[in-house]
Formats: C-alpha cells, structure tokens, sequence
C-alpha cells in the first residue's frame, strides 16, 4: 500500500484514499473530475475548518464558497 506523505484525507474507508492501493493520488483525482468535484485536500489547505455542509459538498461551488469563507 502506497503512502503518500502529504495527503490529508481522513476517509480511510475511502477505496481511492492513497493509503488502500499503490496508484498514489490519481484513483482519487480521477473520481473527482468524473463526479466535477475537489478533492478534500484542497478543502484543507485553505482551511481545516469547515462549514456546515463543506463535509458533503466537494463540488467547485462548494469550493469556490469555502475559498471566499476563508481567504476573504
């Protein structure tokens, strides 16, 4: 199982969490751009505290909201 030191995803339970397989984070990127989605690690870097909601709403809207929540 790969390990890849920078990720910050807590869904261990997740099949494409980098810590479940060896392909590193592209089953994860991959799933994101088929669903038009971030990747929670993103959410994180701009901030570990989320909205109400962040928790369910990985969509570029979501995003963009948890961006100007954040950085505004």
């Amino acid at each position: 199982m790969a390990n890849v030191a920078f990720c910050t995803c807590t869904d261990k339970a997740c099949p494409n969490n980098p810590c479940n397989h060896n392909s590193g984070c592209t089953p994860c990127i991959a799933k994101c751009l088929k669903q038009h989605e971030i990747p929670t690690c993103f959410f994180k870097d701009i901030s570990l505290d989320l909205k109400p909601g962040d928790e369910q709403d990985w969509t570029y809207r979501g995003f963009a909201e948890h961006v100007r929540a954040h950085l505004s």
